[in-house]
């Protein structure tokens, strides 16, 4: 199906075929009819045909014809510098749609939460970025809920979120496993040489995140297997503050224990076992279905999964 300009008028609206202006464009340019059906890989009488189409069309002459060629009319011309911003443009969008096919251009815009992005997504943001450094991406902050309702509305490509998620426009792929454990510092440092049971950890202060959290909802469906309320002593926005909090004995921490590697292996803080096993934590990738991502944003999409 060939593309059709509407062009809206005093006397009317006219629907012109695209190729006549390209004829039109071209043979302007070469001044003509000869060489612009080369340019064209068409015959000189269709360049003729099409120009006096276009100019029944239009109602208006547009050439002149001479004996070397053809020249512009007054009428023609503006035509002409109108048709020169029109395949100019068209021209600049392939450039981009070429440079976008070859990852040179282009964006990706990414959410999850502060602990997530900085201590699961970066590193996989900057080997990306050593192999496609022409494209941008852009970091949105917030909770699984927030993340999910900025996916919906459009705000984001990807985004980072906490499982189970049941939405049904949501496509989620698994992303991480995250091995949870209970941490304290060097005043609870005794604990680390018992195995405790849930009902013991409600004997010391507590550490978690706000009741709001996928982390405190977790934590809340653990005590719950064992018929047990979380006591929370301590409330706290970031992993930073939550293992600051553990490591100068306010309490116990409950946290991903990827994330304390360095102060576990610095004797920092200690790993409190306890006598019930704890489920994988996951984490997944969600996209809003319905929705093609850019090649862009598949691509580093792919990238996280490799």
């Amino acid at each position: 199906m060939k593309l059709l300009f509407l062009i809206r008028a005093i006397g009317g609206v006219y629907i012109i075929n695209t190729d006549l202006y390209r004829v039109f464009y071209i043979t302007a340019i070469e001044k003509n009819f000869s060489k612009a059906a080369h340019r064209l890989f068409i015959t000189q009488p269709s360049v003729s045909h099409s120009i006096k189409q276009l100019e029944n069309e239009l109602g208006m002459q547009l050439f002149t014809r001479t004996s070397k060629g053809v020249l512009l009319t007054k009428e023609g011309d503006v035509l002409f510098d109108y048709l020169k911003q029109a395949f100019d443009l068209i021209h600049h969008a392939e450039q981009k749609m070429t440079e976008m096919k070859n990852l040179q251009n282009g964006s990706v815009t990414v959410g999850g939460s502060d602990s997530t992005c900085k201590h699961y997504l970066l590193p996989y943001i900057q080997t990306f970025q050593e192999l496609y450094p022409d494209i941008q991406i852009r970091l949105q902050h917030g909770s699984t809920p927030q993340i999910l309702e900025k996916l919906e509305n459009g705000l984001i490509d990807i985004g980072i979120v906490h499982l189970p998620v049941h939405q049904n426009n949501i496509s989620i792929t698994e992303f991480l496993s995250l091995h949870t454990t209970f941490v304290a510092g060097k005043k609870f440092q005794h604990l680390s040489k018992e195995r405790l049971s849930l009902s013991a950890i409600q004997e010391y202060p507590l550490i978690s995140f706000s009741e709001a959290s996928s982390s405190r909802k977790f934590l809340n469906q653990l005590f719950l297997t064992r018929e047990l309320e979380v006591q929370s002593d301590i409330e706290v926005g970031s992993v930073e503050l939550l293992i600051e909090c553990a490591k100068i004995g306010m309490g116990i921490a409950f946290v991903a224990k990827e994330l304390v590697q360095k102060e576990l292996a610095e004797k920092e803080l200690f790993e409190v076992n306890i006598d019930e096993v704890i489920d994988l934590r996951k984490i997944g990738l969600a996209t809003k279905k319905g929705n093609s991502l850019s090649l862009a944003a598949e691509t580093f999409f792919n990238h996280l999964l490799a």
